[in-house]
Formats: structure tokens, C-alpha cells, sequence
């Protein structure tokens, strides 16, 4: 708004300059001046909107030190395939495969309460997608994830 403001002030001293002197280069040059101006405010904004659109690891979002922080908690045997983006510009999404003993869903509900909010104290992920997987099924060995989905 202010930018608008300077420029509309910019082309109205052009104008006034050229009623009194000759000096048509100067409109041309106040022209690129203000493209170049917009430009610059237009590149973070592009970058920013193509980080999101990309679903780019947010610059803040260190996994290495989230795949630490899961694996250190008890009852967590690993943690793979961990990806943070941003879903908004203040809001950044999270997936992780979290591997425990094998046991029933229903049991691993406090570990993920406490993963969750453990994600939105320390490491400000907002929304969490978390899946569990046993010992037996979740090493990330192809030929174990083969055997693991065609039983019956």
C-alpha cells in the first residue's frame, strides 16, 4: 500500500519534471526502478509459495533431530520414513512410520498422545499423521514388507 502510494508519487514528479525540462530518459528509469522494486517484494512471496506448493521440508524442521527425539521414547523400537511440509505459511505437517512391539492398535494410543504433543511443544509440528507398525512387519526390508501384506 505504501509501495503504491510512492509510486503514484514517483510518476507525478516525473510528470512535473517533464513539464520543465526535457529529460525523457527519467521516465523510463523511474519505470524499471519500480519493476525492479516489485520484483524483489515478488521473490520471497514466490519462493515462499513454491516451498508450500512443492511440500519442501520447512527450513526450521530439523528430521534428524525429530527421528532422535521419537526413537529416544519408551516403547518406540525405530521411526522411518519421517516428512515435515507446510501446509500453510504457520502450519507444518508431519508423517512418520513408527515401529513398536507388536501389540494391539488400541495400546499404542498413549504413545501417540504422547509423540503428538511431544511434536507440538518441541518441535511446533501442528499436524501429526503417525503410523504404527510392528516389530515383525516394520524394518523396511522389502521382501519382510512382501511377506507381512500377503498373509492371510
Amino acid at each position: 500500500m505504501i509501495g503504491d502510494f510512492l509510486f503514484s508519487i514517483a510518476v507525478l514528479l516525473n510528470g512535473l519534471v517533464l513539464i520543465y525540462k526535457p529529460w525523457y530518459w527519467l521516465d523510463p528509469v523511474l519505470s524499471l526502478l519500480i519493476v525492479l522494486f516489485i520484483l524483489k517484494n515478488c521473490w520471497t512471496i514466490l519462493k515462499e509459495a513454491t516451498a508450500v506448493l512443492m511440500n519442501a521440508t520447512p527450513k526450521n524442521v530439523d528430521l534428524k533431530n525429530i527421528h532422535h527425539h521419537i526413537e529416544k521414547i519408551q516403547g518406540v523400537q525405530n521411526a522411518h520414513y519421517l516428512h515435515a511440509w507446510n501446509v500453510s505459511a504457520s502450519s507444518i505437517a508431519f508423517s512418520c512410520h513408527v515401529v513398536v512391539h507388536d501389540q494391539q492398535l488400541s495400546n499404542t494410543e498413549k504413545l501417540a498422545k504422547k509423540i503428538r504433543l511431544d511434536l507440538m511443544h518441541l518441535f511446533h509440528i501442528d499436524h501429526p499423521v503417525l503410523q504404527f507398525e510392528t516389530t515383525e512387519c516394520g524394518n523396511g526390508n522389502l521382501l519382510c514388507e512382501l511377506f507381512c501384506n500377503n498373509r492371510d
